[in-house]
């Protein structure tokens, strides 16, 4: 390994270079220099490393580190012998590890019981905490320290390279990228953390898995690949094993080696204050399906919008619903839409629509409620198909507001084709509808012919009066769209191949779309050449887009997530998510964007090739459940957020919408929330997270 002397030694080092050109034996006494010992918080070193090289009799114990990146100073078990020392134990464990980026257990039972059986429970240091021991520095090697036999008397090096892996991750199982793996000092180029298969008949131990598997009790761990003899379930054995077929797993120590010996930089840049990843308790929900199918087009909660304190919640769900066990009268048919308080969670058993379709889109105004879907009216009132005002209180339509989507044609078993308005947005006076649909009425040419649209038009907030010098006219549905505070354009995602009447435009599933007539395509943008995950001109979709400042978010098909700058020069960040995992709805809240999906294991920042991510590669992996938080300006991602939550049938988070109390509400299929302390909090397609 590399000697670096400290900067602030450099002159005794050039003084005694002169004493010994003089013939006079010098030795360097450190100590004498009032370098930190690491022995007490107030003589705290920058590294175990540092500390070897300025003692370098330290022996393997307890030392006090701080960096500039660390707020204070913390206590860590070095190892001080192997390899030049420098060692700072980071996690322990046998099975069942989590690989969470937040920790496991605490880092206090990480160094206090750094070995022996009772440290067989995996703990380890939070992965703020870490980075922070780096000082900002970039993530070199770790290096894991597991036992070979079950009395742990035989021992394996393994040290894991990283290539250019900026900050930590703990998510081994997801297959962070190496530039090299060696086993007791056989070296391997390349690889993944989640497996390494090099072992052999003269070599069983040269093997790496980390991943859950049914015949390891899905319990995680530092795994060998190939059968070692003496693995088994018992509570003392330092090579566990679940089953006759499982992987052996032994106690694993996992150690990294910060070389910082000088005090440079300074606190760790400010991030964005993220919200609660547990959920906030809400005692209403809503439960069924009114088809009685299933797939993500037929879930719970398909949308959500607040306006003053009332939350209102549209899908496909049959009943609205208190409890997981409700008493009579506490489950109650009020399908496809509802209302609930923001602050209390109760349901308001005053608004009380009937439609007889899912709604898909939920906007508001302060006197009007603007819901669009698959429904052909509501209350039964005419020219409420697909798109309707309703009143905020009751939901009963807005006799001074009318407009209706249309939709020609016949569907396969000979009925006709019903329209679907699925996104919508508020702009200067204008409300954007995009779906499935091909003419529209409404306001003041209500009684007139119908105007011919491609799956997207706008008519007025104040009567839904369609502006017919407004067309962009799309040759598939519209998914998403978001109108720019700026007021000069409108993002569309969907299916779109072509826009105008004559397909004169060729598109990519998107398009930038002038908010002035006749709602051209804005030419000279980057948005026809953005770069889907996938070459099946079939699935790259768009399902989510949101304008942030001077970014602009899209995700969708195939499990991807994007960022680039407003007019599509530059791409600024990308994810994809695995397993499962297309990206369906996001919110800004405080400068974080928030994105659901249905992806449920990891995000990997910048990989961009589905269904393989290490086709094309990426820069590191975080754990994902279902909605991920990401810095809304440099696209950074941020795995602090970890929320605690589970989905009925893995449909994932389908809406995202921020409250007047600074929450988050998630709506698709979710049925459980985070731990009590005595169980599991109940969710009825819906729940909320808090600062």
């Amino acid at each position: 390994m590399a000697f670096r002397l400290p900067a602030r030694k450099a002159p005794l080092v050039a003084g005694a270079a002169a004493l010994v050109a003089a013939g006079v034996i010098f030795v360097p006494n450190w100590a004498s220099a009032g370098a930190p010992d690491g022995k007490s918080s107030g003589a705290a070193a920058l590294s175990c490393w540092a500390v070897k090289q300025d003692y370098p009799k330290s022996t393997t114990g307890l030392y006090w580190l701080k960096t500039p990146r660390m707020s204070s100073a913390q206590q860590f078990y070095c190892d001080m012998t192997t390899d030049g020392g420098g060692w700072i134990l980071v996690g322990r464990g046998r099975e069942n590890w989590n690989f969470h980026y937040a920790g496991q257990s605490s880092a206090s039972n990480v160094r206090n019981t750094p070995t022996g059986t009772g440290a067989f429970s995996p703990a380890t240091v939070p992965g703020d905490t870490i980075n922070g021991l780096f000082n900002g520095g970039s993530i070199d090697e770790v290096r894991l320290h597991r036992a070979k036999n079950a009395e742990g008397t035989s021992w394996q090096d393994v040290s894991l390279k990283y290539k250019d892996l900026a900050d930590w991750s703990w998510t081994f199982d997801g297959g962070l990228p190496l530039s090299s793996a060696s086993f007791d000092g056989t070296t391997y180029d390349g690889g993944y953390t989640d497996a390494i298969k090099k072992s052999d008949f003269l070599h069983p131990y040269n093997g790496l898995s980390t991943v859950k598997a049914q015949a390891d009790s899905w319990k995680k761990g530092f795994a060998y690949t190939t059968s070692i003899s003496g693995a088994s379930t018992s509570s003392s054995s330092y090579l566990w094993k679940a089953t006759s077929s499982g992987l052996p797993t032994p106690f694993t120590q996992v150690w990294i080696r910060p070389k910082i010996t000088t005090s440079t930089g300074g606190p760790a840049p400010a991030t964005p204050k993220l919200l609660s990843g547990k959920t906030s308790p809400s005692p209403w929900g809503v439960t069924g399906v009114v088809s009685g199918l299933s797939g993500e087009n037929h879930i719970e909660v398909h949308a959500l919008g607040v306006v003053g304190s009332t939350l209102y919640v549209g899908g496909e769900f049959k009943y609205v619903q208190k409890g997981a066990n409700p008493a009579a009268g506490d489950k109650v048919q009020q399908s496809y839409l509802a209302a609930f308080d923001t602050s209390t969670g109760e349901w308001k058993t005053g608004f009380r629509p009937k439609l007889d379709g899912e709604v898909w889109a939920i906007k508001g105004t302060s006197d009007k409620l603007f819901v669009s879907g698959d429904f052909t009216n509501v209350n039964g009132v005419a020219n409420t198909s697909g798109l309707a005002a309703l009143d905020l209180k009751t939901g009963a339509p807005l006799s001074t507001w009318k407009s209706s989507l249309i939709r020609g044609g016949k569907d396969a078993n000979g009925n006709p084709n019903i329209p679907r308005g699925r996104a919508m947005d508020i702009q200067d006076g204008w409300l954007y509808i995009g779906g499935t649909f091909d003419h529209i009425k409404g306001g003041t040419t209500i009684s007139k012919s119908p105007f011919w649209v491609g799956g997207a038009a706008r008519v007025k907030v104040t009567d839904g009066t369609p502006d017919t010098t407004w067309n962009p006219f799309f040759d598939a549905g519209v998914y998403s769209l978001d109108a720019s505070s700026q007021g000069d354009r409108v993002y569309f995602g969907g299916r779109m191949q072509h826009m105008g009447k004559q397909k004169e435009v060729s598109l990519k599933d998107f398009a930038i779309v002038s908010t002035a007539a006749p709602g051209g395509h804005i030419s000279g943008l980057g948005d026809t050449k953005w770069i889907p995950s996938t070459d099946d001109p079939s699935k790259p979709y768009r399902n989510t887009i949101l304008e942030v400042g001077d970014r602009v978010w899209m995700g969708g098909s195939e499990h991807d997530l994007q960022v680039y700058d407003r007019d599509f020069d530059k791409k600024i960040g990308g994810n994809l998510a695995r397993s499962g995992g297309d990206f369906q709805s996001s919110v800004e809240i405080n400068g974080v964007l928030y994105a659901g999906s249905h992806g449920f294991d990891f995000d990997y920042t910048d990989g961009w090739t589905y269904p393989d991510p290490k086709t094309g590669g990426y820069s590191n992996v975080h754990r994902l459940n279902m909605v991920g938080a990401w810095d809304a300006k440099t696209g950074k991602y941020l795995p602090d957020w970890n929320p605690s939550f589970s989905s009925r049938a893995g449909n994932g988070v389908w809406a995202l919408v921020k409250d007047n109390n600074g929450c988050m509400w998630a709506g698709g299929d979710l049925s459980q929330g985070s731990w009590t302390g005595s169980g599991y909090q109940w969710l009825g397609g819906f729940g909320r997270f808090c600062p």
